[in-house]
């Protein structure tokens, strides 16, 4: 018995079988890859929990003709890094600073960082996190500046 006329050399027989097959395979698959995103999720969780202290340095990378939004994104993001981090700014541990890219004191930092421009940067050891454009979108509020700079940190310190 033949199925149809697109298909003349498969018999029903074997097209049941067949189907049977991919459905079976289909179903193991769905099993199997069902395991992937909670193994995923630990490992996430794992990660989190063995956070590291070390130093943290928040660079805003700026040249000397600034508009009000540039001179904000400076004066927010240092007042966040103190409020958030004061007792580790007191220590040393973190840091904020301005540096102008038009001073020639500026350009070995500049370089070993690949700045280039404006730039708002959270780094810790040889990991470099660019928030320049969360910056200068909450340039005006501080309270979403904090957040910005706080989710960079915890970043930059994963592991």
């Amino acid at each position: 018995m033949k199925l149809n006329r697109f298909y003349p050399n498969i018999s029903i027989l074997k097209y049941n079988l067949s189907m049977k097959q991919i459905t079976l395979f289909c179903f193991a698959l769905l099993l199997i890859s069902g395991n992937w995103p909670c193994n995923a999720q630990a490992n996430k969780q794992a990660e989190a929990t063995s956070t590291v202290s070390a130093k943290v340095e928040i660079y805003y990378f700026h040249f000397t003709r600034r508009c009000a939004t540039c001179l904000s994104v400076e004066e927010n993001a240092g007042k966040a890094v103190e409020s958030l981090y004061a007792d580790k700014v007191k220590k040393g541990e973190y840091s904020f600073k301005g540096i102008n890219l038009d001073d020639d004191s500026s350009k070995s930092i500049a370089e070993k960082l690949g700045i280039g421009g404006q730039t708002l940067l959270v780094v810790s050891g040889d990991k470099k996190i660019d928030i320049t454009d969360k910056g200068f979108m909450n340039a005006h509020d501080l309270e979403k500046m904090k957040e910005e700079i706080k989710k960079a940190v915890e970043l930059a310190l994963k592991g």
